[in-house]
């Protein structure tokens, strides 16, 4: 290391790691540091990417299982959960390794495995070791939050992280929490034989998701034989011989389930422990780091960014993030991150898409708006993929006819996101959607034809005056 950057980054997962790179390119001296021996962060570890690779192999098992549908004989089937263990490490490690190869062709970036925090507004201590900086930003990321539940089998449950480790498939879990990993894990392990069983807390799966797009996913779940378990608050969990007992309370009467594994996962708190904010002057609260819209802490020169601040907790915002923060390190323009085109994808079983904003987001803004529905069970494509469940919707400022939001409920939602994402990002309105030529018979069309219905009903409509 050297004795000062231009810049110093702390974390390399989807948003430290692109700002390092982006400055380097620039020329600027970057050191960026994370406390792995590789970049990638959670996400490419124990979050997004190891996910997918379970979703990967559960989807295609599950089709196989399915077969018989399109009239085909399906023979002795397996899965080898040892070999889809072998390709997650192969794919992380592959992935890791081309981030540590480009670092190589970027001569004024230097990466280093350690402890960093610090030590006054523009130093850090690296390892003990002092490092001054001109700039600095924070992407540490988040964390797993465990709520305060007493029992002994509290330091035996999973997190996300744990899943991807077990050597064996495991017989069964029971998931505290229905949030996008719980839901995702659960049905993922379903399709794989694993029994699977959910707490929450709310009303219904999913708070953070349209409520159609989450009773989709719901019943779906429920249709498959995962048992959940709503309104229940959590007492106890221990653990005795090798199995846990979870105790939890409904309606005043208490109620107990065992499993082999509990997997906890309640919600994710960001990661700046430790890091000394208060000797930086950095303000920061449960929330994570305290940012404005140009993600400047109150240390004009200190950044954050992903995880560890306020804002939707994706890998792929977490990068958008650090774009805008090289961007206003180190050009004159400053830029403000706008959320409103925001896009992200449950990968559950219906899949849930969603770009922009949502129907309530928008009128808790005071937007007066419109929506219009799709329903797929019309579809050709989706009729064909025997996958009729599921729609695409509008949401619409009433005054301006702007698609501000689009929510897609299907099987294979992931691969209409990015034209949802443009749809969104470019302030289109129907007219415009309905200028595109949609291929027949694809999922796609389905934008189409919602233009198109929207309009035709527009055009019947009562002319006023």
């Amino acid at each position: 290391m050297k004795a000062k950057y231009d810049l110093v980054v702390i974390g390399a997962g989807p948003a430290g790691t692109p700002a390092a790179m982006a400055a380097a390119q620039f020329g600027k001296s970057v050191l960026l540091i994370d406390k792995r021996e590789a970049p990638g962060g959670e996400c490419l570890f124990e979050g997004c990417i190891p996910s997918k690779v379970l979703e990967n192999a559960a989807n295609r098992y599950d089709e196989v299982l399915r077969a018989k549908q399109f009239h085909i004989d399906e023979s002795s089937v397996q899965i080898h959960w040892e070999e889809v263990l072998k390709d997650k490490e192969e794919i992380v490690a592959k992935r890791s390794k081309g981030a540590l190869m480009q670092f190589e062709r970027l001569p004024t970036l230097e990466f280093v495995q350690g402890n960093a925090v610090f030590d006054d507004a523009h130093t850090l201590l690296v390892d003990g070791t002092p490092v001054q900086f001109d700039k600095a930003l924070i992407a540490t990321g988040a964390k797993t939050s465990f709520p305060p539940i007493e029992g002994n089998g509290m330091d035996k449950v999973w997190t996300n992280r744990d899943v991807f480790f077990e050597k064996e498939l495991p017989e069964e879990i029971l998931f505290i929490g229905a949030g996008a990993i719980s839901c995702e894990l659960a049905q993922m392990f379903n399709k794989l034989g694993v029994k699977t069983h959910i707490l929450e807390r709310g009303e219904r799966i999913l708070k953070r998701v349209g409520e159609e797009a989450a009773l989709a996913v719901q019943n779906k779940m429920i249709e498959k034989g995962i048992g959940i378990d709503l309104n229940v608050q959590l007492e106890r969990v221990d653990y005795e011989e090798g199995r846990f007992s979870v105790l939890f309370n409904r309606n005043g009467e208490s109620e107990t389930l065992l499993s082999s594994h509990v997997l906890m996962a309640t919600g994710r708190v960001a990661n700046v422990d430790g890091l000394n904010l208060e000797k930086a002057g950095v303000a920061y609260d449960r929330h994570g780091v305290t940012v404005n819209e140009q993600l400047q802490s109150t240390q004009a020169h200190i950044y954050a960014c992903g995880d560890c601040i306020d804002a939707p907790k994706f890998a792929h915002t977490a990068t958008y993030e650090a774009g805008i923060v090289i961007h206003n390190m180190f050009a004159p323009m400053k830029h403000a991150v706008n959320y409103d085109k925001n896009s992200w994808v449950l990968f559950s079983d219906p899949q849930v898409a969603v770009a922009g904003l949502d129907e309530a987001v928008a009128k808790a803004r005071g937007m007066e708006v419109t929506t219009a529905k799709y329903d797929f069970v019309q579809d050709a494509r989706a009729q064909l993929d025997k996958a009729a469940e599921g729609f695409v919707k509008f949401i619409m400022d009433a005054k301006t006819k702007v698609i501000i939001g689009v929510e897609v409920v299907s099987e294979d939602a992931a691969s209409l996101s990015g034209e949802a994402a443009l749809i969104v990002a470019n302030k289109m309105t129907t007219m415009d959607v309905m200028k595109a030529i949609h291929p027949h018979p694809t999922l796609t069309e389905s934008f189409g034809r919602l233009a198109q219905q929207v309009f035709f009903q527009s055009m019947m409509r009562p002319k006023r005056g």
